[in-house]
């Protein structure tokens, strides 16, 4: 099923950062990414099917996974799954983003 699949990737990463409980992080965010997933995908297709040329569907569609990846590898590491967590980190990097002071 669609919500086994959507499992899966961070069962998987778990897995490869050899933490001790591989759920974890699963029942931590995958709500939290579901439902991020249900506001982002919807909008995506929309935007594809009703502005986006035929002839360009394909990459377009292949930038907005790519993005949607780049978000879960965000939310795998420092985030919560939300999208608040990803605008909250972009805004602190603002922030501090200045050199120290010695």
């Amino acid at each position: 099923s669609g919500v086994q699949a959507r499992k899966a990737p961070r069962v998987g990463m778990s897995i490869l950062q050899g933490k001790d409980d591989i759920f974890l992080d699963l029942k931590q965010k995958f709500w939290n990414t579901y439902k991020s997933g249900l506001m982002y995908w919807p909008f995506v297709q929309l935007t594809n099917f009703s502005l986006v040329p035929v002839h360009w569907r394909t990459a377009y569609t292949g930038l907005c996974g790519f993005l949607w990846a780049t978000f879960l590898c965000f939310s795998q590491q420092s985030g919560d799954g939300t999208v608040k967590s990803l605008f909250i980190f972009f805004r602190r990097k603002e922030v501090g983003d200045g050199p120290p002071e010695k």
